[in-house]
């Protein structure tokens, strides 16, 4: 059975990932705060990925447990879109610890394990924040930004390692994300990626041949709608 580990398994994009590559007899390890996936092939970790302590200790643990791991999806992330001077300082860090220091951590503890294997794949969840900026984002498109120049220079890093590393950049997607904001994608089909697509898009790349790589995935909806909740 293949194994993989997604981060931010408990709920939106991540939850539906985690669901359909369990249907499709993925063994899953989930990396959250908390969990709701109950499965035989679920295996959960519990870990607060806003805090930058711990990763080692739990990623070793995960490699002890499971050592047939092939791929990681790297998909934790939240929402903050304000006008800069109106954020609190005390919000900033914690934003950065998981938009973008997770992703890094997770990575740094696992591409060792890949490159002795000589095989793995990265797959990060990053957004297209990380091209165009908009209003109120520029904390969000900083992390996402970051995450892409990381990406690319993690694949530089593991081009002799047979190790893949792979960013999604999709638009708006219709999940969770949009729970606590200002803002969510318009009410038709075609206004936001469904999380059904999405999670096919992670499954196929997952069933990809190891001689290619996927670099770069932008994904937009066909007619791009934002509605604001409190107009």
């Amino acid at each position: 059975m293949k194994k993989v580990i997604i981060t931010g398994a408990s709920k939106g994009i991540g939850k539906a990932i985690a669901t359909n590559l369990l249907k499709q007899k993925f063994g899953v390890i989930g990396i959250s705060r908390s969990h709701t996936i109950k499965h035989k092939n679920y295996f959960p970790v519990v870990h607060d990925l806003y805090i930058t302590k711990g990763y080692k200790e739990k990623l070793d643990d995960i490699i002890k447990k499971h050592n047939d791991i092939e791929a990681v999806i790297s998909n934790a992330g939240n929402g903050l879109f304000e006008n800069l001077e109106n954020i609190p300082s005390n919000d900033i860090v914690p934003f950065f610890n998981l938009n973008l220091l997770s992703h890094i951590l997770i990575s740094k503890y696992l591409v060792g394990y890949f490159k002795k294997r000589k095989r793995g794949q990265f797959i990060f969840m990053g957004s297209e924040a990380a091209s165009e900026v908009s209003q109120k984002s520029t904390i969000y498109s900083t992390a996402k930004h970051g995450l892409a120049g990381f990406t690319k220079a993690l694949r530089t890093e593991c081009s002799k390692s047979n190790v893949r590393v792979t960013i999604i950049n999709p638009g708006m997607v219709r999940s969770s994300f949009f729970n606590n904001l200002s803002f969510q994608p318009g009410y038709k089909k075609e206004n936001a990626i469904s999380k059904k697509d999405l999670s096919d898009l992670i499954l196929f790349l997952l069933k990809t041949s190891n001689s290619i790589n996927y670099l770069n995935i932008n994904l937009a909806p066909l007619k791009k709608v934002i509605d604001f909740k409190n107009k």
